[in-house]
């Protein structure tokens, strides 16, 4: 059984070690993507699904490799039942699913749910990434069908200064 003070410093290495995966799998991810659309020549109908597609694959990947680490913990610390239930634990907590039929032992849930607010954290950024990436390989200027900063709000003084007299 762990203190609060034990699955606080637990917690705060998990998240730790899930961030630096999330930052290092999300620009090996770019990375990946560049090469492909600067070294290989495809019809832009099959970068239209392969380039999304290999992204949301490689997310995965990397939401995969977050999950397992807790999975990892939580098995090689004995607190559930074997790899299949701790896999399905950190499933639960990680997705903000939360699974009812299954229970971490007490002195592990601080941790269970602190990976829950972890996992929809770097859901959101992946989710962030995901759509700021998509729009710049897809989108010009010129072919996006809204005018750029059609309702920005600059504030008076800088209307006034883009006002020619």
């Amino acid at each position: 059984m762990n203190s609060l003070a034990d699955e606080l410093l637990i917690s705060t290495g998990m998240v730790t070690f899930t961030v630096a995966v999330h930052l290092v799998g999300l620009s090996v991810l770019i990375q990946l993507t560049r090469l492909h659309l600067t070294r290989f020549a495809w019809p832009v109908q099959v970068d239209r699904f392969l380039v999304p597609a290999g992204m949301v694959l490689g997310i995965f990947v990397i939401h995969g490799v977050e999950i397992w680490g807790y999975a990892a913990l939580y098995d090689l610390a004995g607190a559930a039942q074997g790899l299949e239930e701790a896999l399905y634990l950190s499933l639960g907590a990680y997705s903000t699913t939360g699974w009812v039929d299954v229970h971490l032992l007490p002195g592990w849930r601080v941790v269970l749910s602190l990976e829950a607010i972890n996992g929809l954290l770097l859901v959101g950024w992946s989710t962030a990434f995901f759509f700021q990436n998509l729009t710049r390989i897809m989108v010009t200027e010129e072919s996006h069908p809204l005018p750029e900063g059609a309702i920005a709000h600059d504030g008076p003084a800088a209307r006034r200064k883009n006002v020619r007299p």
